[in-house]
């Protein structure tokens, strides 16, 4: 069928222009494209040729003048070829929120290769091992943290209107709360627990590192980059978010905070990003709205290199608006839209069920000044006689009960789901397994720094030279980052297949290990009370180790030296604090809330100065926990084989450690091997320890099967079967 002659001549013209600053002054797009700049991503971020299909762009000059792409002039005089964001609203479905609405200005964040990669990347990092269907990913999470985001702005926006809370403001909380969790690595918490493991190895073992070290100070001239003692993805969400406007060709300009972004690529034009207003109108996004969003994201003023210099107050938005940054991260309660989401969304793939309704918070949400719950750690109390009121996001105090509620639901959660000793064991593998990695192939991934086919990057990369870099630096740099995923494994997996030196060897194991599930088992538990126990939990885990170590000593002796699972090593386990609460160490978080009465409910709609004051809640409900900290101390074996040998020696330095400290008129006991065929054989292999009820320290031994005797004998086949027990002298 021949297509109609007045559409198809239309359809050329229309194909055949490119609009320009001055409408009448249309160029071809094949001669535009030609005359702009050639600056890749290595210089100014600015697009190659190569790149011209930027991300979320047109291919082709269809469409109205309004929506068809335009040449603009870069602050350098470069050429750029801009259009406006999509005037289309999406809709999606979600299994916690149902639908979720993502307006325009969204769907241009949303695109971005940064906010992609967080479907590769599990929310629950190694809780899978423990719960099948905990499969869920970040980028459900962010999604439903936009919406919830967006949900709760809006009800204030329409609740107390005299807040001016504008759709500017609850576009950006939007987009925060999309990107809070862009800085997340591989497994979720995992790689940050791997960062920490191997700042500790590189600082106790630096001979480990030699050979990587030296081969990158060859190729590049300088050490290898340090890493920090501690790692916040926080920050690295900021470099991300920086990265996802560079893809859009944006940029923050802090010379002109109150200006439209600053275009310093091919991509969405900065005129036309932000509210839509209809009509063919917008009111773009400035620099200060997106340091605003940074701003919500990190929970205090920005410092460098997020910031020309450190930041001592909030810069995107005023103090009449100062309740904004509690929405995705509560710096005062800890009661924000992010754990709102996650508690719902990890309840419900763990149980088949969500743990509560948290949509009351949402509803019921007002805001009132309030006393600082935390004058020591608030950045405007802290260095202050006195703490200060805040403009805080407040609730009826009818919802003490159900925020109770809710800050039980993080303990639950964490002592099931999260460090849940299967999820815990797999963790710990996947740490080691990381490490190994790390250690023998230290140059194992691009960066993607003079490749004319990578994404741009923002000017504050401009100095970054390095072509490679090991697993451990990834989050370094945003072009890497992008590929550094759950997917590394099979990277990882690859490399130690290609090459058979027998130094891979352990890692070789540990990926085996993975592939048939055996990941590491938990051996025992003890409990440490909060009253006697302080001593214990003043020492470091390897401290705690080292006591273990001098246990097995004790009773080893001479039968350690001809068998060999009757010796000890430290790395046949682990030792690991842990600490559950309900989100403030051993504080109620509850007491750290603001809740208005029923008597001021009028007061809300006062001006901002006459808004009524909350105040800490005074009477709890029935169910309040006596104690909100609980910590115990867990061990985990690496080695399968000696698993008895570490839970004996567990117990018996359990008895001389522990149980003395709680009871210390208790009669000494030591550990013994004796035949099998002892008088006294008949006896079980650890008898339970029992305790004074006024004990703060308890402990509940592992039930065993009489199968596991012959499986999991530490006492090697030709050796005459010896055992060890407990015996008062």
């Amino acid at each position: 069928q021949k297509p109609h002659p007045l559409r198809s001549r239309s359809r050329q013209r229309h194909s055949s222009l490119i609009m320009s600053d001055d409408e009448d002054n249309a160029m071809p797009f094949a001669a535009a494209d030609s005359t702009r700049s050639t600056v890749n991503s290595n210089g100014n971020g600015c697009m190659s040729p190569a790149r011209s299909h930027t991300i979320g762009g047109p291919k082709h000059g269809l469409g109205t003048p309004s929506t068809r792409p335009r040449e603009v002039r870069g602050a350098a005089g470069q050429t750029f070829i801009v259009w406006p964001m999509s005037r289309d609203v999406r809709d999606c479905n979600d299994i916690v929120h149902k639908d979720i609405s993502i307006p325009p200005a969204v769907q241009v964040v949303l695109d971005s290769p940064p906010v992609q990669r967080l479907i590769e990347l599990k929310q629950l990092g190694c809780a899978y091992n423990a719960y099948p269907c905990t499969t869920h990913t970040r980028k459900e999470h962010s999604l439903g943290v936009m919406e919830v985001a967006g949900q709760f702005s809006t009800h204030i926006q329409q609740n107390q209107s005299q807040l001016n809370v504008s759709d500017k403001d609850i576009l950006c909380l939007r987009i925060a709360g999309l990107c809070h969790d862009l800085g997340h690595g591989p497994f979720s918490h995992c790689y940050e627990a791997f960062l920490k493991a191997a700042y500790k190895n590189e600082k106790d073992n630096p001979e480990q590192y030699e050979e990587r070290n030296e081969k990158f100070k060859k190729q590049f001239g300088v050490d290898m980059l340090p890493l920090p003692e501690h790692y916040e993805h926080e920050k690295t969400s900021l470099m991300m978010i920086d990265s996802a406007l560079a893809s859009a060709g944006l940029e923050i300009d802090w010379e002109n905070l109150d200006e439209p972004l600053k275009q310093i690529g091919d991509g969405i034009d900065r005129e036309k990003f932000g509210v839509d207003l209809g009509r063919e109108k917008y009111e773009p996004f400035t620099s200060r709205d997106w340091v605003f969003i940074k701003e919500c994201i990190y929970g205090e003023p920005l410092d460098e290199p997020d910031a020309p210099t450190t930041q001592l107050d909030f810069v995107g938005r005023g103090e009449e608006k100062e309740f904004l940054f509690d929405v995705v991260n509560n710096r005062h309660s800890g009661l924000d839209v992010d754990k709102i989401d996650y508690y719902d969304r990890d309840s419900l793939a763990a149980f088949g069920t969500s743990q509560g309704s948290w949509n009351v918070f949402r509803r019921e949400a007002v805001i009132a000044k309030g006393l600082c719950p935390n004058p020591l750690t608030c950045f405007k109390c802290k260095n202050k006689e006195a703490p200060e009121e805040h403009l805080m996001i407040c609730y009826p105090d009818k919802l003490v009960s159900s925020a109770m509620n809710f800050f039980a639901t993080r303990m639950k959660n964490h002592e099931n789901v999260y460090t849940h000793k299967k999820t815990k064991g797999a963790e710990l593998q996947m740490v080691d397994l990381l490490l190994e990695a790390d250690k023998h192939f230290g140059m194992l991934l691009p960066t993607q720094r003079d490749d004319p086919f990578g994404f741009p990057v923002g000017k504050r990369f401009d100095d970054f030279t390095f072509q490679r870099l090991p697993l451990s630096r990834a989050w370094m740099f945003p072009l890497l980052f992008l590929r550094v995923d759950d997917s590394i494994l099979s990277i990882i997996e690859n490399k130690a297949i290609e090459n058979p030196s027998p130094q891979l060897d352990r890692l070789r194991n540990l990926l085996n290990d993975k592939r048939r599930h055996r990941v590491y088992k938990r051996v025992a538990e003890v409990e440490i009370g909060l009253v006697g126990g302080e001593e214990l939990w003043a020492k470091t885990e390897d401290e705690i180790k080292e006591e273990l170590l001098e246990e097995h000593t004790d009773y080893a002796g001479e039968q350690a030296r001809y068998e060999t699972d009757m010796v000890l090593n430290p790395d046949d386990f682990i030792v690991e604090k842990r600490e559950l609460h309900y989100g403030r160490k051993e504080h109620n978080p509850v007491r750290q809330m603001r809740f208005t009465t029923k008597h001021n409910k009028a007061d809300l709609s006062n001006p901002v100065e006459k808004l009524p004051t909350a105040l800490e809640p005074q009477n709890f409900p029935m169910n309040t926990p006596a104690s909100f900290l609980r910590r115990t101390v867990r061990i985990f074996c690496r080695s399968q084989k000696k698993y008895e040998l570490i839970s004996h020696v567990f117990e018996d330095w359990k008895f001389h450690k522990i149980d003395k400290m709680a009871a210390p008129f208790s009669k000494d006991w030591k550990v013994f091997s004796v035949p099998e065929d002892d008088e006294e054989d008949d006896q079980p292999d650890s008898q339970p320890i029992t305790q004074p009820e006024e004990c703060s320290i308890s402990f509940s031994p592992r039930k065993r099967k009489d199968s596991e005797d012959s499986s999991r004998s530490p006492i090697p086949s030709g050796v005459a079967k010896k055992r060890l027990m407990f015996r008062s002298t």
